[in-house]
């Protein structure tokens, strides 16, 4: 028998290559009485700052770390602190500028690493969402802290208006430390803008009115941020001129947390830091619905910024149409209710293409908003269509007959993005949907089921939900059967849509894909694949009422890389302007040589006018592609006015606050040239010549 003795006797050496930590051991074993030496390296895998900012640079500051969507509960450091420097994104910002040296290390950079405890909750929702690990940052980050001498260090002393803020919002709550406001870079501050802000987080409309009537005593400029994913799709474009902020006051609004449902008048109370997720999520506990944007849009800001477009807004409406009532601040600092007698109307504004506005009028800090009931019989139908028109028909047609709660056409691109966990599955599979399946657009629509019948008759075909739950748990299997022999069979078919989800092959289609949550979870890390079977077998995530209403796929447009998303609303008697309106962006988006794509068509107001959304994408790490979206932009605002019917996207911007009767009455008409010279002259005026 022989007997092992081991045991470790000395380090011999400890050093540092490549980012790796090399420790060399002597293990001494005695064998049969005969002592034998063993020389093994140890390799203890150390944090590469270059990955790290490779994943720091992929950040868009979609703000889906900030909210429990997936009950992994939340950041604690963010939760506690508040500032956008404590949250994943910030960090992610952060040590994205100290390697790039845009800003020197401060001693609050110490407890902003030490406040973090790698918990891991960050790198699940993030991964959901846009497939990065931000976690790894923050190892990055601390690992860069422990590098640092005392002295590297910056002490940024109090100034008087620090010391005057403070007094306002409270010792914790105000900070003029470069390091936080870094992490507000590209989501309100400008990429390249010096670092002469002070970040404030007022709880509630008096500390802010305050903070406003301070600001304007002393001249200092102020701009609000609730999520800031709108003012991160405007940073890196030319749009950043008039949402950005150059120096002043930031006014973060995340501490204005009010939420109270109020079910005997199916109202809610929502304060300026509560998401579009979080409203749902309550609301659904008293079986009521709220007409929502995005996930992570912040309901206040989202009502003043776009008046919350959504698929639901045919049923429920826009603008005005989703509050009772709402508390605002204005720029001299009066804290005003829509409901107060003695002001003027506060529902009507200036008509006409010159009303631009990329700032908010008012700042909403509250919101009594509507809440619609959720019905037992609601069921989704899902219309697959090879041809654009055929897709506008069926929607305008449900719209106008008051048919649905929801109504939307989503295209080949959307529904890709939206289902695949990964960009390369999202690519594989938008490529299938194309080439093969021939399903280029969609109509969802949720409705009850005596609609749904009508709605079926009026098609020759639907997906239904075992399918729709097979594509969104198997699209992984999906993405591999690009160019197979089943895919070319396939496409010989004289109606590929019809054979696959209403012939004979839909049965073996849904087997092919093998859609199980185990399945779907193999795509993850592999640290990572037992969160995502549990959360992949939970039934809301393929339940397509339940993603209409929490609506937690749409950050995925932003995973690695921006979107800008472009359009504007047509009244549909011009429907035959529609399809015009679409060709000139795919026009301008070839021009500019940019990944561009339809998003959606929704109806309104029982199918009087449809929101249309058109996307442009980039890579917002590349200044050259920054340069050509910003082409991109002017010329499509530009050209959508020279067409009958339309308002664009920059005609409705910070227009939610009033009645929409009043925003888009009259119908719009094509403007002429000497309007056309106008417009231009007006753009430069608040966004610079590009």
């Amino acid at each position: 028998m022989i007997e092992y003795y081991p045991f470790l006797t000395n380090f011999l050496s400890v050093k540092t290559f490549n980012n790796e930590i090399y420790i060399k051991l002597y293990l001494q074993i005695t064998i049969l009485g005969v002592e034998m030496t063993s020389e093994k390296i140890l390799t203890l895998e150390k944090t590469s700052f270059k990955g790290a900012l490779e994943i720091a640079k992929k950040g868009t500051h979609c703000g889906m770390c900030r909210f429990d969507f997936l009950e992994t509960g939340l950041c604690p450091s963010g939760k506690k602190h508040g500032f956008l420097a404590y949250w994943p994104q910030g960090r992610m910002q952060i040590f994205k500028n100290l390697m790039e040296e845009k800003v020197k290390p401060t001693e609050k950079l110490i407890e902003i690493v030490n406040s973090c405890s790698l918990c891991g909750i960050c790198d699940k929702q993030c991964n959901f969402a846009t497939q990065l690990r931000p976690e790894k940052v923050a190892k990055a980050l601390k690992d860069y802290v422990e590098e640092l001498d005392k002295g590297d260090f910056q002490n940024i002393p109090e100034d008087k208006n620090i010391i005057a803020l403070r007094k306002i919002v409270g010792e914790e709550w105000a900070t003029n430390d470069p390091i936080i406001t870094s992490s507000y870079i590209s989501s309100i501050i400008a990429p390249d803008s010096k670092f002469n802000f002070y970040i404030v987080m007022p709880k509630d409309a008096q500390e802010l009115s305050k903070v406003i009537k301070y600001a304007n005593s002393n001249n200092l400029p102020y701009l609000p941020r609730s999520g800031g994913t709108l003012l991160s799709m405007a940073a890196p474009t030319v749009l950043s001129n008039a949402f950005g902020l150059e120096k002043g006051i930031v006014i973060d609004l995340l501490r204005m947390n009010q939420l109270e449902i109020h079910p005997e008048s199916q109202t809610a109370m929502v304060g300026a830091g509560i998401t579009a997720f979080e409203l749902q999520k309550e609301a659904h506990k008293h079986n009521l619905r709220a007409n929502v944007a995005e996930a992570g849009a912040h309901i206040c800001a989202n009502i003043a910024s776009t008046g919350i477009l959504s698929t639901w807004g045919n049923k429920y409406g826009w603008a005005a149409d989703n509050f009772i009532d709402v508390e605002t601040v204005d720029d001299e600092g009066n804290i005003i209710n829509h409901s107060d007698l003695e002001i003027e109307n506060p529902y009507t504004t200036e008509y006409g293409f010159t009303n631009i506005s990329l700032v908010p009028p008012l700042i909403v800090t509250k919101v009594t908003t509507r809440l619609n009931p959720v019905f037992d019989d609601e069921e989704a139908v899902f219309v697959p269509f090879e041809n654009i028109q055929d897709a506008i028909d069926l929607s305008f047609k449900v719209a106008r007959r008051g048919m649905g709660f929801s109504n939307v056409i989503l295209s080949r691109k959307y529904l890709a993005e939206f289902i695949s966990p990964t960009p390369n599955i999202a690519k594989d599979f938008e490529y299938i949907l194309e080439k093969y399946m021939k399903l280029n657009y969609a109509v969802d629509i949720i409705c009850n089921k005596d609609e749904k019948k009508i709605i079926e008759s009026m098609v020759d075909y639907t997906i239904d939900k075992s399918t729709l739950k097979s594509l969104i748990l198997g699209c992984p299997k999906l993405s591999t059967l690009k160019d197979s022999e089943f895919m070319k069979i396939l496409s010989e078919e004289k109606d590929p849509l019809k054979a696959i989800f209403a012939g004979p092959m839909k049965e073996h289609f849904e087997k092919a894909l093998e859609a199980t949550p185990e399945n779907i979870s193999k795509i993850y890390d592999e640290d990572l694949q037992d969160f995502f079977k549990k959360a992949y077998s939970k039934p809301e995530l393929t339940n397509i009422i339940w993603l209409h209403e929490h609506r937690i796929f749409p950050s995925r447009l932003m995973r690695q890389r921006m979107f800008l998303p472009m359009g504007g609303v047509i009244w549909t008697e011009y429907e035959k302007n529609l399809l015009d309106w679409i060709n000139m962006f795919v026009n301008v988006g070839d021009k500019n040589k940019l990944i561009h794509a339809l998003g959606f068509i929704s109806p309104f107001d029982q199918g009087r006018f449809a929101c249309l959304e058109y996307d442009f994408y980039y890579d917002h790490n590349d200044p050259d592609a920054k340069k050509r979206v910003d082409k991109a932009i002017i010329e499509s605002q530009e050209r959508s006015l020279q067409i009958d019917g339309i308002l664009s996207a920059l005609n409705f911007y910070f227009k939610g606050l009033y009645r929409k009767e009043h925003v888009l009455f009259p119908i719009a008409k094509a403007i002429s040239d000497d309007d056309r010279e106008l417009f231009r002259e007006l753009l430069k005026n608040i966004i610079g010549g590009v």
